[in-house]
Formats: structure tokens, sequence, C-alpha cells
């Protein structure tokens, strides 16, 4: 069942509530993460609250709890919830303060959400390619950052839907950074591609995982810059999330990639990840 963890109680999800002072509430001051949970174990967890320290730490924000105390509760979460396949979502935010200013406050106490959602689309039943419409990127220059001031992603990503498409392709002077809510591989001269780690992108979990497990299988891979030019003539695109995976795209602006379909790269691609994720839950 879904089930939610907020500021030391548990709730159903939708009777959390926080103050409308809380500063996650009135400026975005926060920092997220969201997790695949399969067969009933987190995956990459040590990877996503490492990531989670630094975007606190650039965010000058307190950390509510220290790891291991964070992990006991992240896997009590689950184990509470009893579900197998989920998205496990913990945010963390600078809490509630008046009055309503932008300096940090003095005194305000962390307020820490954690929620697991049943997540079927993890089973991976089905998939369809993505069709990306390329934007300019109007995000502010820290993209490493994890945080809930999402306001730019949602409209470029709304506009892609607009468009008949499903998901913003974000280029700065017509190289890309990544996609609205994924990291943006191709396949290109016969090795695989991604830009490379950055302030102007997320450092993407499944990103990171998929470079470790494509490189010990002997692929030849690159993080560089990579053109929007680039990403149209290459054999293959995908994305990678942890709720997505690793997903491929077969149109960018309406142009078909390769032959519109997974291409061989990815089925290897996707074969590791699937594997990796079986390991965990053996």
């Amino acid at each position: 069942m879904a089930i939610a963890w907020l500021n030391g109680d548990w709730l159903a999800p939708e009777a959390a509530r926080v103050s409308v002072f809380d500063r996650g509430f009135m400026f975005g001051d926060g920092v997220y993460e969201v997790m695949a949970v399969y067969g009933g174990r987190v995956f990459m967890l040590d990877a996503h609250l490492a990531r989670l320290g630094r975007s606190l730490a650039a965010a000058r924000m307190a950390a509510p709890m220290g790891d291991e105390a964070l992990r006991d509760l992240l896997r009590a979460a689950v184990r509470k919830s009893g579900e197998r396949l989920a998205l496990l979502y913990l945010q963390v935010t600078r809490g509630a303060s008046l009055p309503r200013r932008h300096a940090f406050p003095s005194a305000a106490e962390p307020t820490l959400l954690v929620t697991v959602m049943p997540a079927p689309g993890l089973a991976r039943e089905h998939i369809r390619p993505y069709r990306l419409a390329s934007r300019e990127d109007c995000r502010w220059a820290r993209g490493d950052i994890k945080a809930t001031s999402l306001i730019a992603n949602v409209l470029m990503k709304n506009e892609a839907l607009a468009e008949g498409c499903d998901e913003a392709l974000l280029l700065r002077d017509g190289m890309v950074t990544e996609a609205a809510a994924a990291n943006l591989f191709i396949v290109a001269d016969g090795g695989i591609a991604t830009p490379p780690a950055s302030q102007e992108l997320l450092h993407g979990i499944t990103r990171g995982h998929l470079l470790a497990l494509a490189r010990g299988a002997g692929l030849a891979v690159q993080e560089r810059p990579v053109s929007l030019e680039e990403a149209l003539a290459a054999s293959e695109v995908w994305l990678t999330s942890t709720s997505l995976e690793v997903w491929p795209v077969s149109h960018i602006d309406g142009k078909p990639i390769g032959e519109g379909a997974p291409g061989e790269v990815f089925q290897q691609v996707d074969a590791l990840f699937q594997e990796s994720k079986r390991a965990l839950k053996g």
C-alpha cells in the first residue's frame, strides 16, 4: 500500500500536511531523491544518499538525520508499505519560518518527507519509444542540484507533450544538456556517448550505473559534448532515469532516429540493466 512518513509520523499519503510557511512550499527551497524498489529492496540506495548529501551541501541545507538513520527509515518505509515494485520518494526542505523572506532562517527545523508508491510501470511490460522535442534549456545553471524548484522542467515537458511528443530535449547553444526528467545517451560511430557530468545537468544515478555496466561489458563509452545535430544523426538515442530505467527514443523534432525502433546496442545495455536488477532481488 502507498505510505508516507512526515517529520516522525506514518500517514496515508493523502493525509500528509505541511505548513503553508514551509520554505519548500514558498520558495521551492528543498532537495529530493527518487529511488526504485525492486523485490522489496531499494535500488542503488548508497548512490542516491550520496547525491542527496551533495545536494544538501550545495544548497547549504542541514541534513535531517544521519545517513544510517536515514537508511533505516527508508528501508522501514518499504517494509511497512509491503510494496515489492515501487518508487520511493524522499524530500528535504529548509522547514517552516516566519516572516516570509529570502534570507535563511536561523532556527527552522528541516522538513523530511518519505513516500512509497506502487509503480507497476517499472515492470516494463511494454516499451514504446519516446518522441522528443528540442527546447532551449532555460533553467538556472545548477542542474546538478536535485532541487524541488522544477517549474522550468515542467513547462518544457508540457510544451513537448502539447506537440504530441513524450519528453523535451534541452539544449544550450546547440549542445544537449539532458531531457526535462532524464539523461541522454546516443550511439554514434560505433560507440556510446553521453554529455559529461557538469553543473548544467543532473548526475543521474541510472546514468552512472549504466556507464559502469557498459564499460564493464567492454563497450566503447565516452562522456563528451553532444550536439543536437549529432543526436539527430545518431543510429540510436536513449534516455535514462530511475522511473524510465533505459528507454529508447524513436524521433527528435519529428525526425526518425535510426530505424525508429529500439536498436541493438539499446537491447544490449538494457539486458545488462535488467540483470543488475535481478542480482539485487536475489
